[in-house]
């Protein structure tokens, strides 16, 4: 392999992370804004507990959320 194709390999490989963190953090701000607006609309229907297991994740993650900690 010569270091030329090893450095483009390398460039790519930095490209396709930076893309992944981009697109995850997007996903990450749309689900912050689902739980915070679902949790304002209607907070006896969607509990921490109602949210946590709508979204899939922890009660805690749900708090922070809610709480503007994440």
């Amino acid at each position: 392999m010569s270091s030329d194709s090893s450095i483009q390999q390398a460039r790519e490989h930095h490209r396709r992370a930076a893309d992944a963190l981009a697109l995850a953090e997007r996903h990450r701000q749309q689900r912050d804004a689902f739980i915070r607006r679902a949790r304002q609309e209607d907070p006896d229907r969607w509990s921490y507990s109602a949210l946590a297991a709508a979204v899939g994740c922890s009660k805690e993650l749900i708090a922070a959320i809610v709480k503007g900690r994440v």
